[in-house]
């Protein structure tokens, strides 16, 4: 199974329907595509504005091919050495938008432009795939502690039951399917 069509089965099964939780700065969301984030794909690929509706009616192809330019493509997860950092890093950028991969480059001493390029691929790269993961998964539970304040703190549940099923080795979907 292609590494992007594995992550995409975890993500869905975490991602419920159509949501506009006054309390998520995301504002308007379906299975996990913000409008504002289906505006720009739409925009990207010079495809009409969506409407709200458009979002609530988003089909699998569409919600795929967002994931893949939102995040996958975005931060080359097809060129990490490890899929499990990849899997980790793309549910980060998922969750938390393309700007999260400046706090993995500024961890890294890199320049933290968000951009993926060859420079961070090496860095991440050439170090022990394990211990990157482990270091990755501690930042990502740091910083979701760490927004979970004021409105936020209804979320830090969900958000840390998501994270905890992302291990190095394993996916357990929401229902408990594992992918390996």
């Amino acid at each position: 199974m292609e590494r992007i069509e594995k992550y995409g089965i975890f993500c869905r099964s975490y991602e419920g329907g159509w949501s506009n939780h006054p309390n998520d700065s995301g504002g308007a969301t379906m299975k996990g595509v913000t409008y504002a984030t289906f505006c720009r794909y739409r925009a990207a690929k010079s495809l009409p504005k969506p409407t709200l509706n458009d979002l609530r009616n988003i089909t699998a192809k569409e919600w795929n091919a967002v994931l893949r330019w939102h995040t996958w493509d975005r931060i080359q997860c097809d060129a990490y050495k490890s899929q499990w950092v990849a899997y980790l890093l793309a549910d980060c950028v998922w969750m938390s938008g393309p700007a999260y991969i400046k706090r993995v480059q500024r961890l890294y001493g890199l320049k933290d432009d968000g951009v993926v390029g060859p420079k961070t691929l090496a860095k991440l790269n050439g170090l022990d795939q394990k211990t990157l993961f482990s270091a990755l998964w501690n930042q990502r539970k740091n910083f979701l502690q760490g927004i979970a304040t004021g409105k936020n703190s209804v979320f830090l549940r969900g958000w840390l039951r998501r994270l905890n099923a992302v291990t190095y080795g394993k996916l357990t979907c929401n229902g408990g399917q594992e992918l390996t």
